[in-house]
């Protein structure tokens, strides 16, 4: 698979990770501030799509400009991959936490589903197996 086209499927496929942990985490939120009460899976697809959207966006506008800042320090290990993706999700859990009362669950969501979407770009990505740009 040519490099920019494994690019866009780690994008892509990050993005949609993220959108998922960020909907499970919400619903385990959810669910310890209910008691438990309700079906755990209401609102699991809705808001898997809206935080997919997201987590879209912010692997793009963050994750491309990431990868190739560390791919060119040699930092190509799983870990800066991981801890670039929970700094984003950190950031759009900030940007997103002033839409809410309770911030700090979505700043909690925002760094869950930024650290599986770092570690779903460099899953994909593997630039640990390609040469430093």
């Amino acid at each position: 698979m040519g490099r920019v086209l494994t690019l866009m499927l780690a994008v892509m496929v990050s993005g949609m990770l993220a959108g998922l942990v960020g909907s499970f985490v919400l619903n385990a939120v959810v669910q310890g501030a209910s008691g438990g009460v309700g079906d755990p899976t209401s609102g699991l697809v809705t808001f898997t799509a809206v935080f997919s959207i997201v987590g879209l966006a912010a692997a793009a506008v963050f994750g491309l400009p990431a990868h190739m800042t560390l791919s060119r320090m040699g930092r190509t290990r799983r870990a800066p991959y991981v801890l670039a993706g929970l700094l984003a999700g950190l950031v759009m859990g900030l940007v997103f936490s002033g839409l809410r009362p309770d911030g700090w669950q979505t700043v909690l969501i925002g760094v869950a589903a930024g650290a599986a979407g770092g570690l779903g770009f460099w899953l994909i990505a593997r630039p640990d197996r390609r040469p430093k740009l």
